[in-house]
C-alpha cells in the first residue's frame, strides 16, 4: 500500500503544480475558477452559493452540485483559489490507489502497477486538473470507489457496498446520476438473488432522482425557474431516431478514440466499458461543441472507467485469448507486461502536449514579467468595491459580493466602482482582442471614471 500512496502523493503534487502555476501566470479564468471560488467563499460564510460573475443568485440552480459544501470548511483556514486548486489535485489523485486495488484483484502486481501509473498519466485527468477547478474533481475517486465496491460485491463481500459512493456521486452533478443508474444495473447483472434486487432498486431510484433533480430541484433554485442547461437525454427521448446519428462527427470520434487508444482498446473486452455509454451520450449529444473534444475537464469521469475496464480486459485476454494460442506462463507474463507497459507509454504521450511534462522545464516556473506590476494594480482595489475585470484577472481579486467580467453578460448595464484591465497582457475573452478591451476601458473613461493606475500595460479606473 505504501507504493500506492507514494504514487498518489506524487500525482497530487503534480496535479496541484499544473493548476497553481497556470493560475499564477494569469492563465486561469473567471469561467470557472473565479465562479467557483466566489461560490465556495459564500458557502463558507453560510450564505447561498451565489456568483455575481455568472450572474446567478444560486449556482445550484445551474448545476446541482451540493458536494461543493465539503470544501467550504477549507475556506475557514485559507480562503483562496489556490486552496481549491490544491484540493482538486489531492481529490483526483486519491482515485489512484482505488483503481490500483481494482487492478490487483485480477492482474499480477507489476502489470497492475503499470496500468495504475498509466491511469495517473491519462490525458483526461491531466487536462481536467489543468483547466481551473470543477465539481467533476470528485467524480474519479467516487467512480473508482463505486466500481471497486461492485467488483468486491460480486464475490459476496458487502454486495451493496457501492451505494455510499453512488449516493455521493449523485450530489456531484446531475449528469453523473445516469452513470449511477448504469452502474447499479451492471451490479444487478453481475449479482445474484437478493443483491440483484437491491441493485435493481438502486438503479430505478437513481433514475427517479435524476428526473426530480432536473425537473423540480434545479428549476426551484434557478433564477429563471427552469433547467436552462438542458439535457442530452431529453433529446434522445424527444428525437430517438435523429439524435444518435449526430454522434458521428470527427471531433467526437476523435475523443472516443482517445478514450480507448491509451489503453490499446482493452476496455472493449470488459463489461465495465458499458458505463461509458451514458457519459458518451451526455457529452456527444450536447449542443455545445466544448463538450465534444479533449480539452477542459469533461473526461475526468471517463478516466477511472477506461483504466479499470482495461485491467479487466487485460485479465480476460490473459486467461482466454493468450492461452488459446498456446503461450506458456513465462510467455504469458512477458506479453502481459508488454501490453501494460505499452499502455503506460501511450498514456504518457497521447494526445500530445501533456501538461505533466511541463513540470520538468525550468521555464515553466518563471514568473510572468508583469507580476509585480499586477500586484500593485490589484492592491489598488478597495475591499468592498464592486469590480469589473478581464476574465483572467477575476480569480486574482480578493473576495467580494460583486465581481463581473469586463464585457461579460453578467455585468449588464451595471457601473462597478472599479475597472481593472491589462489589454495586451492577459486573455481578452469574452472580448475579441486587446483593442476591444481598450475600447471598453475608454467607454468607462467617457462616463467619468478616473484613471487611478496606468503602468506596464495595467490600468485601474474608479468613479
Amino acid at each position: 500500500m505504501r507504493l500506492k500512496l507514494v504514487v498518489a502523493a506524487l500525482a497530487a503534487s503534480a496535479y496541484s503544480a499544473i493548476g497553481l502555476v497556470r493560475h499564477w501566470h494569469f492563465g486561469s479564468s473567471a469561467y470557472d475558477l473565479g465562479i467557483f471560488d466566489q461560490m465556495v467563499w459564500h458557502l463558507s460564510r453560510f450564505e447561498a452559493p451565489a456568483s455575481s460573475i455568472h450572474g446567478l443568485s444560486n449556482m445550484f440552480g445551474d448545476h446541482f452540485s451540493p458536494i461543493w459544501m465539503l470544501l467550504a470548511p477549507l475556506y475557514w483556514l485559507r480562503p483562496s483559489p489556490d486552496t481549491l486548486i490544491v484540493a482538486q489535485g489531492v481529490i483526483v489523485a486519491a482515485s489512484i490507489p482505488l483503481v490500483w486495488l481494482f487492478l490487483e484483484r485480477r492482474l499480477p502486481k507489476t502489470e497492475a502497477a503499470l496500468l495504475a501509473i498509466a491511469y495517473a498519466l491519462f490525458w483526461g485527468l491531466q487536462r481536467g486538473v489543468q483547466f481551473d477547478v470543477h465539481e467533476l474533481m470528485f467524480a474519479p475517486v467516487l467512480i473508482a470507489w463505486m466500481l471497486l465496491a461492485i467488483d468486491r460485491g460480486t464475490g459476496g463481500l458487502k454486495p451493496a457496498g457501492y451505494v455510499w459512493p453512488a449516493l455521493l456521486l449523485c450530489l456531484v452533478k446531475e449528469d453523473q446520476i445516469p452513470l449511477v443508474a448504469a452502474a447499479a444495473a451492471l451490479a444487478a447483472w453481475r449479482s445474484t438473488s437478493r443483491a440483484r434486487v437491491t441493485s435493481a432498486v438502486v438503479a430505478v431510484l437513481a433514475l427517479v432522482w435524476f428526473v426530480a433533480v432536473v425537473k423540480v430541484i434545479i428549476p426551484s433554485l434557478s433564477d429563471h425557474g427552469s433547467y436552462s442547461v438542458g439535457s442530452a437525454f431529453s433529446q434522445i427521448a424527444a428525437h430517438p431516431l435523429t439524435s444518435i446519428p449526430t454522434i458521428i462527427n470527427p471531433t467526437k470520434l476523435n475523443t472516443l478514440l482517445l478514450w480507448l487508444l491509451p489503453f490499446v482498446f482493452l476496455p472493449l473486452r470488459s463489461s465495465y466499458a458499458l458505463l461509458l455509454v451514458p457519459l458518451a451520450l451526455e457529452r456527444f449529444l450536447s449542443a455545445s461543441p466544448n463538450h465534444w473534444g479533449t480539452s477542459f475537464h469533461y473526461s475526468l469521469p471517463v478516466a477511472p472507467i477506461v483504466a479499470m475496464a482495461a485491467g479487466d480486459g487485460l485479465a480476460k485476454l490473459r486467461s482466454v485469448g493468450l492461452r488459446s494460442v498456446g503461450l506458456k506462463s513465462v510467455g504469458l507474463k512477458s506479453v502481459g507486461l508488454g501490453i501494460a507497459g505499452l499502455c503506460l507509454l501511450l498514456s504518457a504521450f497521447l494526445p500530445g502536449r501533456q501538461p505533466v511534462w511541463k513540470l520538468f522545464s525550468p521555464a515553466f516556473y518563471e514568473a510572468v514579467p508583469f507580476a509585480s506590476i499586477a500586484d500593485r494594480a490589484l492592491a489598488m482595489i478597495p475591499d468592498e468595491a464592486s469590480v469589473a475585470a478581464q476574465s483572467a484577472i477575476v480569480p486574482h481579486i480578493r473576495h467580494r459580493e460583486r465581481m463581473y467580467i469586463l464585457g461579460g453578460a453578467s455585468q449588464g448595464n451595471r457601473s462597478p466602482d472599479v475597472v481593472i484591465a491589462a489589454p495586451e497582457l492577459v486573455s481578452s475573452w469574452p472580448l475579441a482582442d486587446g483593442a476591444a478591451v481598450r475600447a471598453e476601458v475608454d467607454r468607462y473613461l467617457t462616463q467619468g471614471y478616473i484613471r487611478r493606475f496606468d503602468e506596464g500595460g495595467w490600468v485601474v479606473l474608479s468613479k
